[in-house]
């Protein structure tokens, strides 16, 4: 699953600037390379952040992030189409992988037109080391890349992609992160997620761009147990293009997002699959800094402490947009198990028990409101003192067997029906 991407060779005094450019569509050709700016001063011990809105205060705040841990002793999989390792922000950051495609390779190459790989893996663990220090830096730039190559564009097996997943997880990676996808559940794949759980791996992957056009939710995203990423912008609301459905585990800045290119380029991308980077450096930073978290330990971290926190998770943003901040703080769960195998929270019901109870006192209350009712229309009214007594109408007999006009005497004396209701509750 691919995204709307612009090709730039700059560095950061470019991306600074970003936000002004709109993206053209993922594969689109002709997009001619800006002029690359002078180097600008060199980069503080936290990194330049300038030119990447996700890492700013107003969103993850990474300086306070860096200050607890920059993700140092993870590795994350990027399992995708290879990983430009030359790239000066990823210069010692990414380890020998694999090729699954038979070209003999280690994954240290991007194949993709888009750089798509090398995108992803910028965001995780870049240093930003070039032109003096306003490179791309990653979430969590300490960390290690490990590369999968299973795809050379932008099409993918699910045997193929399946397969990366477990070379991944044999190869020692906690995080795997799989910004690509599959519209079929297949049952190859699902097994293989579920081997990457049995090995303490979490897995993280990209919802989809295609929530204007069908709205497919894509696979690996769509099985349990996976983080299932959705896309927001720069306002913390939802990216109307992501996927979205009951899958959605969380939502991560997904529009106008900055990162490396192949070639020693820049790009400026939009997409559910640099949202699902973000997240899998967030899920790098809470393993790092709790190294003895389990897998499910580090899931239910991230999704507990979600930006205005949703308990029962929605179509959109599942629990929410990531907060990791606020995750590297959060107390362990008491359960080691993945919360995202267990059934999703729903919003609460009333029972049935709930309902019969809530019929019966309907009623109960609508027999007395009739007896009530009927009491009153059937009730002798008592004449007013000095008020002339009423006169029968013509033909009318007295009441009460009176043979004179005057003042009628009452000795009636009224006793209620039982009252019968035919209405029922309903149960709803």
């Amino acid at each position: 699953m691919h995204d709307p991407i612009k090709r730039l060779p700059s560095p950061r005094r470019v991306l600074a600037a970003l936000a002004l450019v709109p993206a053209v569509l993922l594969g689109a050709t002709g997009v001619s390379p800006a002029a690359s700016p002078s180097p600008g001063p060199s980069q503080s011990p936290e990194g330049d952040i300038t030119g990447e809105w996700p890492l700013q205060s107003a969103h993850f705040d990474a300086q306070k992030i860096w200050a607890l841990t920059r993700g140092q002793g993870i590795t994350v999989a990027v399992v995708d189409s290879g990983v430009a390792a030359n790239h000066p922000d990823l210069t010692g950051q990414v380890l020998p992988g694999t090729s699954l495609l038979g070209d003999g390779d280690d994954g240290r190459t991007d194949t993709s037109s888009e750089s798509h790989g090398t995108a992803i893996a910028a965001l995780i663990a870049g240093t930003g080391a070039s032109a003096h220090g306003k490179g791309i830096i990653g979430l969590a730039p300490d960390a290690k890349i490990l590369p999968v190559r299973v795809t050379s564009g932008s099409q993918v097996t699910a045997p193929l992609l399946a397969q990366g997943i477990i070379w991944a997880a044999d190869h020692g990676a906690q995080i795997i992160n799989v910004s690509i996808g599959s519209p079929t559940p297949d049952p190859l794949l699902k097994q293989a997620v579920a081997y990457a759980g049995r090995k303490d791996a979490v897995v993280v992957a990209s919802a989809g761009n295609n929530g204007q056009t069908g709205n497919e939710m894509q696979y690996p995203a769509g099985f349990p147990g996976v983080v299932a990423v959705s896309g927001t912008d720069q306002n913390h609301a939802f990216w109307p293009t992501s996927a979205s459905g009951p899958d959605i585990t969380v939502a991560a800045p997904a529009a106008q997002i900055a990162s490396a290119g192949d070639n020693g380029q820049y790009v400026q991308a939009d997409g559910t699959s640099y949202a699902a980077g973000y997240v899998s450096a967030a899920l790098a930073l809470i393993r790092s800094h709790n190294p003895h978290l389990t897998a499910g330990q580090a899931i239910a971290a991230l999704i507990s402490t979600t930006r205005d926190h949703h308990a029962v998770p929605d179509d959109q943003l599942g629990y929410g947009e990531i907060d990791p901040l606020a995750a590297l703080t959060a107390p362990p769960a008491a359960s080691t198990t993945n919360p995202l195998l267990a059934p999703r929270p729903t919003a609460p019901t009333a029972s049935p028990t709930l309902w019969a109870g809530l019929g019966v006192s309907a009623v109960v209350l609508l027999a007395a409101g009739g007896v009530w009712l009927w009491w009153r229309r059937t009730r002798p009214r008592r004449p007013t003192p000095g008020a002339a007594a009423p006169r029968p109408a013509a033909g009318e007999r007295p009441r009460n067997g009176a043979k004179k006009k005057g003042r009628p005497t009452s000795n009636a004396s009224a006793t209620a029906p039982r009252a019968r209701s035919t209405s029922s509750a309903r149960r709803r």
